[in-house]
């Protein structure tokens, strides 16, 4: 055998390092796994902040004026319903996108949009996820039969008021070093009647 033989040979018993190896693999697995449990723990996060974010604004949006101004400033006895009548049903889905009231259910509305009370209702939300933007934010108002037609201290609708997230993502750190791209939420939605909707 050659002495360059000889020397891969050796080469290649040589044992020195291999603890080293071992471990740089082994250390591999566990930040990878270390890594997913951290992510798994800012995902639940991001949707429990969400779905606070989304009940907070309800709550706010119950007592404040109501976005649609069609709605908001319905009259039952303009409208020839009788003191006491049933108001038709109607439903308006104002969009933070597109800064819009659009009738949903029902017809003759024109639709406007309040954007002082869309903006708190936004602020507010924010103030649980700041990742939050109007385009995320939906809010729907459904009449339901509550109210009294000629109230002269609210609207004559009480409304179902609901506040909804869509659009929202998460992006996770550890898949992003492989190239994962964010992910999309599940759209989240809190609902409460309306209280003092003036």
């Amino acid at each position: 055998m050659n002495a360059r033989a000889r020397r891969l040979f050796r080469l290649v018993r040589d044992e020195r390092g291999a603890a080293a190896a071992e471990f740089g693999l082994v250390c591999l697995v566990f930040i990878s796994m270390l890594l997913a449990v951290i992510d798994m723990g800012r995902l639940a996060w991001t949707i429990n902040a969400a779905k606070a974010a989304t009940r907070e604004g309800v709550r706010l949006a119950v007592v404040s004026p109501i976005v649609s101004t069609y709605m908001a400033g319905y009259d039952g006895l303009n409208q020839n319903i009788p003191g006491g009548g049933t108001v038709p049903d109607m439903a308006f889905r104002c969009s933070g996108a597109s800064s819009t009231c659009t009738q949903i259910v029902g017809s003759g509305g024109t639709a406007g949009f309040d954007a002082t009370t869309f903006a708190a209702l936004l602020a507010r939300m924010q103030s649980y996820d700041p990742d939050i933007t109007a385009a995320n934010v939906v809010i729907t108002y459904r009449h339901v039969g509550l109210g009294k037609v000629g109230n002269p201290f609210a609207p004559d609708m009480e409304p179902l008021v609901t506040v909804s997230l869509t659009g929202m993502t998460f992006q996770s750190a550890a898949l992003q070093v492989v190239g994962v791209t964010p992910f999309a939420l599940p759209n989240m939605a809190s609902t409460l009647s309306g209280e003092s909707l003036s």
